[in-house]
This record gives C-alpha cells, sequence and structure tokens, in this order.
C-alpha cells in the first residue's frame, strides 16, 4: 500500500477501514473472441474463479465491490466463498435480457460484500437509471423527442447502494445505525462501456448523483465501480467539479440532443483516493491488446472520508508478460484497487510541510 502521510497509532489504526473494488470479468464476457492473446483454459472460469476468490480474500478489504458478477456465480461461488471468510453479500443485475451460457440463462450486475465483523447492513437500494431516465427527460422540449431520447438512453445499467452501519465506531451525535454506529453510503456501479455512448455515460452518472443527492441525511458516501470513463472523459469530470466544460470534447456528440437540455451539475464534494494519495489516478485499471488505460475509481465524499493509502499497481512490464490481460496468473482484464479510509474527524492529521 502506499500511504498519503501522516502518523498513526493503535486507536487510530483500529478506525481504519479497506475497500476494495474489482470488475471481475463475467465469464459470459471470457472468450477467445473478446482476448484471443490469452490461453483457452485461463479463459476459463473453473480456472479464474480460483484466482479471484485467492485475490479478494488476500487484501482483506472490509468492503468490497464487484462488477460483472453472474448471478449464478454470486450464489454458487461468491457468496459461499467468501462467507467462509466473514463476508456477506448483496447482488444485483443489470436489466437486460438473460443470456444463454453454458446451458442456463443468465446475467450480471454489481456485487458488494462486507465484513459482517466491522459493518452491519441498515438498507440496501437499487439505483434503475432507466426508470429514472423517465422522470428526467421532461426537460425534452416535446414527447417525442423525449421518447426518442429514452430509447437512446435505456441500456440497463444500475447502481447498488447499500448503507452500513460502523460497528467498531459510535456516531457521537451523527447519524446512526439501529447499533449506535456511524453510517457509511457504499455505492457500486457499471456504467455503459459503449465508446459511441459517451452522452449516455454522462447521463447516467449524472442520474447517480442526482439521486444520491437527494438522499437525506447525507452520509459518507463511497462510490465505487468501473465508469467506463478515462480522467479526460466528460463523466470523470462531472464527477470531480459538478460540471462540464461546455467546449469538452465528449459533448459536441448529441445525437438526441439530450445534453443541449439536461441540466447538469451537482453539489456533492467528491475526490478519488488514488488521486488523493498519490497525485493521479493509477495508470491502468483495464489493460487489454485493444485498450490500456484507467476506467475503475473508488470516489469518496471529501468533507467525511479520509484516505490513507491506496495499492500499488502494477508495473506495465508485468503486464506485459502473456501480452495483456487477462492471463494465466491474472483472472480478470481489469485490476483491482484497494484504498484505505477513515472518518474524516477520526483522521489523523496531516504530515506537515517537508515530511514526506
Amino acid at each position: 500500500m502506499i500511504s498519503n502521510g501522516g502518523t498513526f497509532n493503535a486507536e487510530w489504526l483500529s478506525k481504519q477501514f479497506k475497500v476494495m473494488n474489482w470488475n471481475v470479468l463475467a465469464d459470459l464476457y471470457a472468450t477467445e473472441q473478446y482476448f484471443p492473446y490469452c490461453e483457452k483454459w485461463a479463459l476459463s472460469w473453473s480456472w479464474r474463479r480460483h484466482l479471484i476468490i485467492k485475490e479478494l480474500k488476500s487484501m482483506t478489504a472490509d468492503i468490497i465491490t464487484l462488477q460483472e458478477v453472474q448471478k449464478d456465480a454470486f450464489e454458487e461461488w461468491f457468496r459461499p466463498q467468501l462467507a467462509e471468510a466473514g463476508y456477506e453479500g448483496v447482488f444485483h443485475q443489470k436489466k437486460r435480457e438473460p443470456i444463454f451460457h453454458r446451458g442456463r440463462y443468465t446475467a450480471e450486475g454489481c456485487a458488494t460484500f462486507y465484513k459482517t465483523s466491522r459493518f452491519q447492513r441498515v438498507t440496501k437500494r437499487v439505483v434503475d437509471y432507466d426508470q429514472l431516465s423517465v422522470g428526467e427527460l421532461r426537460c425534452m422540449p416535446s414527447p417525442q423527442d423525449a421518447e426518442r431520447c429514452l430509447q437512446r438512453a435505456s441500456k440497463g445499467n444500475i447502481a447498488l447502494e447499500l448503507i452500513l452501519e460502523d460497528q467498531q465506531i459510535r456516531a457521537a451525535g451523527r447519524p446512526s445505525g439501529p447499533g449506535g454506529g456511524r453510517l457509511l453510503a457504499v455505492v457500486n456501479t457499471h456504467i455503459l462501456a459503449d465508446p459511441g455512448f459517451a452522452d449516455i455515460k454522462l447521463f447516467q452518472a449524472h442520474l447517480l448523483l442526482r439521486s444520491l443527492e437527494q438522499a437525506r441525511p447525507r452520509l459518507p458516501l463511497l462510490l465505487c465501480g468501473d465508469f467506463n470513463s478515462t480522467p479526460s472523459s466528460a463523466v470523470y469530470e462531472y464527477l470531480l467539479r459538478g460540471a462540464v466544460r461546455r467546449d469538452h470534447e465528449e459533448l459536441r456528440r448529441d445525437p438526441c440532443g439530450l445534453l443541449e437540455h439536461l441540466r447538469l451539475g451537482h453539489s456533492l464534494r467528491l475526490s478519488t483516493a488514488y488521486a488523493s494519495c498519490i497525485g493521479r489516478e493509477a495508470e491502468y485499471t483495464n489493460y487489454t491488446e485493444e485498450f490500456k488505460g484507467a476506467l475503475d475509481y473508488i470516489f469518496f465524499s471529501a468533507d467525511s472520508l479520509s484516505p490513507l493509502a491506496v495499492s500499488q499497481v502494477d508495473e506495465e512490464a508485468q503486464l506485459l508478460r502473456e501480452t495483456a490481460l487477462p492471463s494465466s496468473t491474472r483472472p480478470s482484464d481489469h485490476i483491482s484497487l484497494v484504498a484505505t479510509f477513515m472518518f474524516r474527524e477520526d483522521a489523523p492529521p496531516p504530515p506537515e510541510a517537508g515530511s514526506r
């Protein structure tokens, strides 16, 4: 882990919690067509699932957010395996037609796990982007325009929100759970991947933040996921700045006039764990033959959480050993991200200038 600096005592260490985010590559998509450079046996679920669980358990995270988890894999593999390590989990699939795969119909979605020794679940909520689109598109000039945008925007993506109660830290006058512990909102999402739909990616980010912004009371927030958006994208800029420059390249293509009429803006003060700790995002979170770059992030509410350390992402030389990811030793085309946090009021003072 790469530290953000500062000094720690035993009390501070007991108040830290670790978060892991990872797109684990659904078996549905682990095909020779997508990854011709990967050995067929190394693409098989029977091989990859053991490597995935090994990595998940080795990180000893208190909270795990996963994308591209198949429903059958959640029930038959992830949930029982992680239960042995002290986790409970919640899954919700994307709103898409199930795909017939290996003799059964299945679908993939988001799964969030938490250590029951540290957290207990208070509530679960699903943010359905397609459903939210209907109300948001009332801004369009006519019903016909709204319907055209709705057809373009309906992609089945979702976000999964859990409100967790920290069983080790008392609320002390702040919103508390049934046991009197601090509350934490954990949101896990997988934004649309298609590069030809930059407008819809931004729309989904807008819908999510609008939904989170309306939540009461406003809680410390972790927003994790595969955003399918690089640090130069409109989505990334919107999440961090609360707005997007009108001359941003991705706003130029607006085939149904959605962005022209949408009132973009949010008041959540978000930062990312990696940029806060090391001054930049991980260079790669997705590494294939066709694409190499950062798409996955751990965002957090900067006014209520403090990042203390992040995991180090492998050097490119290591990722190139078998052309790209996945490989015989790396079971997904994505790289896991891990960050350690504390509630801001409990965090140690920042290091003095020149002490790092």
